[in-house]
């Protein structure tokens, strides 16, 4: 199955809606064992559509990022976190961190800071 984009996240709709909202979908399109498949079936299959590469691994809900700030009248050196890719990417949705994450310098837990581009995907 092709997908033109990636699906977003509505604004304010919790994530097993939006999970049961994309199983009903797929269900829509003729994939009526999805919400018997379990969850290796779902990433071979994701893989398997050449979509993403064949060792692709979906990003964890475990992973913790820390950040600091890049910009002179904020920086401290002081880091912040550890929070969730979901806390950091809903921060940078009204622009707290800058347009496209340029106010931080980002990393995951104990990793090598880099920019926002860099390090969240």
């Amino acid at each position: 199955m092709a997908v033109d984009k990636a699906a977003e996240k509505p604004k304010g709709i919790p994530d097993i809606d939006v999970i049961t909202h994309l199983a009903s979908n797929l269900m829509s399109l003729g994939d009526t064992d999805i919400y018997s498949r379990s969850y290796e079936e779902l990433i071979r299959s994701v893989r398997s559509s050449g979509d993403v590469g064949p060792d692709w691994v979906p990003p964890s809900a475990d992973i913790m990022y820390e950040f600091k700030w890049n910009i002179p009248e904020q920086s401290t050196g002081e880091t912040f976190g550890p929070f969730t890719e979901e806390q950091m990417k809903m921060w940078l949705i009204p622009s707290y961190f800058g347009e496209a994450g340029e106010k931080v310098k980002v990393r995951k837990v104990g990793d090598v800071w880099g920019d926002w581009n860099d390090i969240i995907t």
